[in-house]
């Protein structure tokens, strides 16, 4: 294996570690393991980039210090407690955000109306503080991880770019991004971090800019061997810091101004979070700003080129973006998501193509929506708080309505393990996307799952309506194909039933060996008979099964699919003898 292949592995390796001694171990025993394993990654990055010796000394008294119990035990534990709690209070929160959502749905008057958004607005307010907290606490104790992975720094630009300009709401402010074109269109590093750093910067210059212009400028600084050491510039024509405060303003829990919590909100642990994130990837920031003319926030860090060939593909369909976004005007999607963040640029994607969406954290308020409305795919974060996507799957795939059931289920995840793809498999998602991740990322799973999806509506829509091959069947056309034969065709009909029963038995078989080609060659052998007796549900049933077995080659889905068989089928050979009958008799 290649050292940076190593690299890789290591990288997905540190995130189950991280989730292990967050929830496992006591905040000393999480330090210890976390540094020992960030002292060998980083004694291996050396070797990779040739500077093992001077690194590897440095790492080496770090190591010790931040293993010195006496220095480092008081403040892991505060951390710890600090996160623990921060989970026991997202919980509660979480319902309450969930339920106003639903109280303003209800006829209120102006004044419920009135207390209910205050209600929602201020714990909106304190789930941000909360989510604050929680990242600074693991950042103070080691425990947050960092991605070393392939990305397109030109692409998460513009996702930020694209949702900062959601956010600015005065025309007066105008926002301009500058990025060098030498720099590499992909790099190694963590895109996810990148992103939440550029947002919480640019974010504060448009919560402070009343009007004027916001820049950001990105250079490439220098390079270091084989280190691309970017320099990122935010600049703004805001209301500004003085030089006094200037001076504490990546102190945790300060705000630039007295008043500046008042009137602007927050915990004042943003840019302290944001310099940890910083510092943590070897990287630097420092501002600078006149009170009343504006703020400049600079900062580098150092990435590495990286290959295009690592960056998940989408697959090229052939069809321009313009003809993609029509194959998804129109479709109903529910999307449980709770970074708000994230939420209003996902709804500003699908609403831009023109989606129908309906949005929320709260796993009941979203199981409601999917009994009173039609959906068509849904979106599922697998992180959420309350009740995890795996769980909100489950209580999905245990409906009884036929089509709920059944409806294609796609992953959102910043963090997606070998384990997490088994659990993902097991609950029946159908598909995931990692984030961050692009528009035509999004559109191009969308389209892919609507394939399926179209299929399910003829399945279902004939599984509901159990009269409705009996309204539709007519043996009269067929007999005249059999010149009127009245012989020839009561023995199609005998055929078809040993075909069908024939079926049933060695689907069963192939079910239960796992063996999906066998079911795949069976579905297709019957699949013209199915079509010739013009018995288009139970078509439509085998029609999917086959493509499943093609495709995802989901053997819950198929042993669904099998009992929808099973069922249907008596239903249509009663008829098949009604109509029959009536036929020898004339």
């Amino acid at each position: 294996m290649k050292s940076k292949d190593l690299l890789h592995q290591l990288s997905n390796l540190e995130a189950q570690l991280n989730n292990f001694s967050f929830e496992e171990l006591s905040s000393n025993d999480a330090t210890r393991l976390k540094k020992s394993f960030q002292s060998f990654k980083r004694s291996l990055e050396a070797k990779v980039f040739e500077n093992e010796k001077e690194t590897a000394t440095l790492e080496d008294v770090n190591f010790q210090n931040e293993l010195d119990p006496i220095a480092s035990s008081k403040i892991d534990e505060e951390s710890m407690l600090i996160a623990r709690v921060s989970h026991e209070i997202r919980t509660p929160l979480n319902g309450i955000i969930g339920f106003t959502d639903l109280l303003l749905e209800d006829a209120l008057s102006e004044t419920q109306h009135h207390h209910v958004q205050a209600i929602q607005s201020a714990s909106h307010t304190l789930m941000d503080i909360i989510n604050e907290l929680l990242e600074f606490s693991k950042l103070s104790a080691g425990l947050e991880h960092f991605e070393s992975i392939d990305f397109n720094i030109y692409s998460i630009v513009r996702d930020v770019m694209y949702l900062c300009n959601t956010l600015i709401i005065d025309k007066n402010v105008k926002l301009e991004v500058d990025i060098d074109t030498q720099i590499p269109e992909v790099i190694v590093g963590d895109p996810s971090k990148l992103s939440q750093v550029l947002l919480n910067l640019i974010g504060n210059s448009i919560k402070f800019v009343e009007k004027g212009d916001i820049c950001l400028k990105i250079t490439q600084n220098k390079r270091i061997k084989k280190q691309h050491v970017l320099t990122f510039e935010i600049s703004d024509t805001g209301i500004g810091i003085s030089e006094e405060n200037l001076k504490h303003i990546f102190d945790s829990f300060r705000q630039a101004e007295f008043d500046t919590a008042n009137k602007y909100g927050g915990s004042g642990l943003g840019l302290s979070i944001v310099k940890q994130i910083i510092e943590n990837q070897g990287g630097q920031i420092k501002m600078a700003s006149n009170l009343g003319i504006g703020t400049t926030v600079k900062f580098t860090l150092p990435f590495i080129k990286g290959d295009l060939s690592r960056i998940p593909k989408t697959t090229d369909s052939g069809i321009d973006q313009n003809e993609q976004i029509k194959l998804v005007n129109g479709m109903r999607i529910l999307v449980f998501e709770d970074n708000l963040l994230n939420q209003k640029l996902i709804e500003q994607r699908l609403n831009s193509w023109k989606c129908k969406t309906y949005i929320t954290d709260n796993p009941l308020y979203g199981l409601n929506i999917l009994e009173n409305n039609r959906i068509d795919l849904v979106l599922m974060d697998l992180r959420m708080p309350k009740m995890n996507g795996f769980q909100v799957t489950e209580r999905i795939r245990a409906n009884k309505n036929v089509y709920i059931k059944q409806i294609p289920i796609v992953a959102l995840t910043a963090d997606f393990t070998i384990k997490d793809r088994d659990e993902c498999n097991t609950h029946g998602i159908n598909d995931y996307i990692l984030k961050p991740y692009s528009p035509d990322e999004l559109l191009s799973k969308l389209i892919k799952n609507k394939n399926d999806m179209d299929t399910l509506y003829i399945v279902e829509s004939d599984i509901i309506n159990p009269n409705s091959e009996q309204e539709k069947m007519n043996l009269a056309p067929i007999l005249e194909e059999c010149m009127g034969e009245i012989d020839l065709l009561e023995e199609l009909v005998h055929l078809y039933k040993q075909n069908a029963l024939e079926f049933i038995g060695k689907a069963k078989m192939h079910l239960k060996d796992g063996d999906i080609n066998e079911l795949e060659f069976a579905a297709h052998k019957i699949k013209s008979g199915l079509a010739m007796m013009k018995t288009y549900g139970l078509h439509a049933i085998v029609d999917q099964m086959y493509r499943t077995c093609k495709t995802s080659k989901d053997e819950k889905h198929l042993a669904f699919l099998y009992d929808c068989f099973v069922e249907e089928y008596p239903k249509v050979e009663n008829v098949l003898n009604i109509e029959l009958e009536k036929l020898t008799k004339k």
